[in-house]
């Protein structure tokens, strides 16, 4: 946005004393209230009523689907919606990220084992109430599932910089490359443990040649290194876009979506659809691949056309089978999920693993909560 752009969509705020977006923002950030700062000039000061409430302001107003607090504007009900997660994401680049304020050290030290959005909403909240805190991560770098996203939504840096703020100062130390399964001694040694692993298995459609495809998070954290002229792309939600905008900006020349249910059920905004039309994506609603076949260097696919019960679910069409060929890869992008089976019985656990998080902003909020109900469990009661 330009400044006058900007300009013009803050005023059209109107300044609504119920606050409905403030309500509707997982981590109560207020829109409200960082408008009128804004509209006043003060970026700085907007930038700062963000970030008190949100460890990740800026990515959360790049990433942030317009579900929460732009759906909840009272706006759209004149013309169209605020954009305000936009407006979140340009108030913080003019107004720049506050120094992170540290009170006073209770002496508790807390250990959080997971270093994506969840991770590190758990690792603000314990800052933010004077515990010291050891965070461990199994790769090389924190951000977990926001390293997936592709750049050109969230460039890496920006990410890197609101990380940095929460990580660089004495009470935190960072555990990089290193996988914890033994919770019991660590148990010993802090005063809390908070775990979040986000969502560590894909999910499959257990159909014929499935091992043939590739899992999305591998094609996400590496693009580049993949170069193809035809891909099936079987999703429909938020990781199967990515999916299929990174494959075009890659050079890929036919990418085609294979989504279950109607193109208007899939789980993305409207700029996306225009963005996949933009790029020439085709998406193939009501179908799905029931078998891949190795075809040489190539693919085909058996798929079979869907339709809408009554009771509002995707079947299968009997005797609508057909083929199609000649596709280099087929990616797997249906998303993923913790197992019920390998959740943690005594020890807090938050974001994806839950099964409750689908976003970047909802696993922070609930990295928060569950280290706030932990603070508040251990917070000797007043009489």
């Amino acid at each position: 946005m330009t400044l006058e752009e900007l300009q013009k969509e803050l005023n059209r705020c109107l300044g609504c004393k119920v606050k409905p977006c403030e309500k509707a923002c997982p981590l109560s950030v207020s829109p409200h209230d960082f408008i009128a700062l804004a509209k006043e000039g003060d970026f700085k000061s907007a930038a700062a009523n963000i970030a008190k409430n949100n460890p990740l302001p800026q990515t959360c107003g790049l990433v942030c689907p317009d579900r929460f607090c732009q759906s909840a504007c009272i706006r759209k009900k004149i013309d169209t919606a605020i954009e305000i997660p936009c407006l979140q994401a340009n108030i913080i680049s003019k107004g720049g990220l506050p120094e992170l304020d540290l009170p006073t050290s209770n002496n508790k030290r807390a250990c959080v084992i997971g270093g994506g959005p969840a991770g590190l909403g758990a690792l603000f909240e314990f800052l933010q109430n004077g515990w010291s805190v050891d965070i461990y991560e199994k790769e090389n770098q924190l951000g977990g599932a926001a390293r997936l996203i592709p750049p050109y939504r969230l460039p890496p840096k920006v990410l890197d910089r609101e990380i940095n703020r929460l990580i660089t100062n004495e009470r935190v130390t960072v555990y990089l490359n290193k996988e914890i399964t033994d919770y019991t001694s660590l148990q010993q040694k802090y005063d809390a443990i908070v775990i979040a692993l986000g969502e560590i298995k894909r999910r499959t459609l257990g159909i014929l040649g499935e091992e043939q495809s590739l899992d999305y998070r591998r094609y996400l954290s590496a693009p580049q290194t993949y170069q193809y002229q035809k891909v099936a792309v079987i999703g429909g939600g938020e990781v199967a876009l990515d999916c299929a905008i990174t494959l075009k900006k890659q050079g890929t020349e036919v990418v085609e979506m294979f989504v279950r249910r109607r193109q208007e059920d899939m789980r993305i905004m409207a700029k996306d659809f225009a963005e996949l039309a933009q790029h020439q994506v085709i998406i193939r609603a009501l179908s799905s691949i029931t078998e891949i076949h190795p075809n040489d260097n190539l693919y085909n696919l058996t798929v079979i056309n869907n339709r809408i019960n009554e009771q509002g679910k995707a079947e299968a069409i009997p005797n609508t089978s057909y083929n199609l060929t000649g596709y280099d890869k087929v990616i797997m992008a249906l998303g993923s999920y913790f197992p019920k089976e390998d959740l943690p019985q005594d020890i807090p656990y938050a974001g994806d693993m839950t099964g409750r998080c689908g976003t970047i902003v909802e696993a922070i909020a609930s990295g928060r909560a569950t280290a706030k109900q932990i603070i508040t469990d251990q917070t000797p009661s007043i009489d």
